[in-house]
């Protein structure tokens, strides 16, 4: 057999091009299971609304990276300071999007979190303090001076 390019570099190239698109699809499919949140907001037995594990979570797990934003105590009144976390200043207060705003009280929480400087400013990042349930609430401290400030 004579090597015929006329056959063998289209040959190639729509093989490349077939394996590309397949290889795309895999990766896709991926980055979207990934991006699954594990959280849904329901109706708490506890109190008003409730975070709850979507599936299992692992000890250590990052449940969710939560953007904030980062604004002095004087910028937050009425119901939203029963919402807003504790800033870098004494002053400031971190005004949490996505569902990390939700999480309910608890003194043996399954939950914790810490604050994490990205490229776009503050995160509150949460994560699993144990193995938690499918369906479990999630729950984490809100810490003895928050109570300390209500009555």
């Amino acid at each position: 057999m004579e090597f015929n390019p006329f056959v063998i570099i289209p040959l190639v190239l729509v093989t490349g091009l077939l394996s590309g698109i397949a290889i795309g699809f895999f990766v896709a499919a991926r980055t979207k299971a990934g991006r699954k949140s594990v959280v849904s907001i329901g109706a708490s037995p506890v109190s008003g609304r409730g975070a709850f594990a979507v599936k299992k979570i692992r000890n250590g797990d990052i449940i969710e990276r939560c953007p904030a934003l980062e604004v002095t105590d004087r910028d937050i009144g009425g119901e939203l300071l029963n919402y807003v976390f504790y800033g870098s200043t004494e002053a400031g207060r971190l005004v949490v999007m996505g569902n990390g705003m939700l999480f309910n009280h608890s003194s043996t929480p399954n939950v914790a979190y810490y604050r994490e400087e990205s490229t776009l400013g503050p995160e509150l990042v949460l994560y699993a303090l144990r193995d938690i349930r499918k369906g479990e609430e999630l729950f984490y401290s809100y810490g003895d001076e928050w109570w300390s400030t209500r009555q």
